[in-house]
């Protein structure tokens, strides 16, 4: 079935991209939650939320391979260990973006009947689950990129790092479980 509504309240947030990014931005300079995020660093994560939003559709589409999802965002967890941004923060960036993107997307098109409600409801369910995935992909990330300089820096075995990370849980070395 043919998502009409669907197809243009992704469309829209598409078009808006530069709009949403701006007042994500925003958002993260004011938010007292978020204060490591340097101004020199604030340049970068709008460029990152930009190309989210240019492939909003592909993201959230049921059909995309989870794993484009595990690395692309396991890949921005290690960046934001690069940049020493605390991963509370980073999770909270993600966590304003996704709510940024839901408010645009929920005053930007007034609904006129039941069917555009539930494509609303839709979209949000699909948002959930696409932020869901990037932000476990990004704390892995994170994780490893911290459980490497910590064997780096002070010449710990891997068992070493399992003890503090809880080797039998998440972490698995030998690829990307979940």
């Amino acid at each position: 079935m043919k998502r009409i509504f669907f197809d243009r309240l992704v469309l829209c947030i598409q078009n808006s991209a530069g709009d949403i990014v701006r007042q994500w931005i925003e958002h993260l300079k004011s938010d007292p939650t978020t204060v490591t995020f340097a101004e020199s660093d604030l340049k970068k994560f709008e460029i990152r939320a930009l190309e989210l939003l240019a492939h909003l559709g592909e993201w959230i589409n049921y059909d995309k391979d989870k794993t484009d999802v595990g690395r692309r965002y396991a890949q921005e967890g290690i960046g934001l260990f690069k940049m020493g941004i605390p991963l509370c923060e980073g999770i909270r960036g993600l966590i304003l973006l996704k709510r940024t993107i839901w408010l645009f997307a929920m005053y930007a098109m007034p609904l006129d009947t039941v069917i555009e409600l539930n494509e609303l409801r839709e979209l949000n369910d699909r948002m959930a689950l696409f932020f869901d995935r990037a932000e476990y992909y990004f704390i892995r990330g994170f994780m490893e990129e911290m459980n490497r300089k910590m064997q780096q820096i002070w010449k710990l075995t891997d068992g070493d790092t399992d003890k503090v990370f809880f080797g039998r849980s998440f972490y698995v070395r030998h690829g990307m479980a979940a």
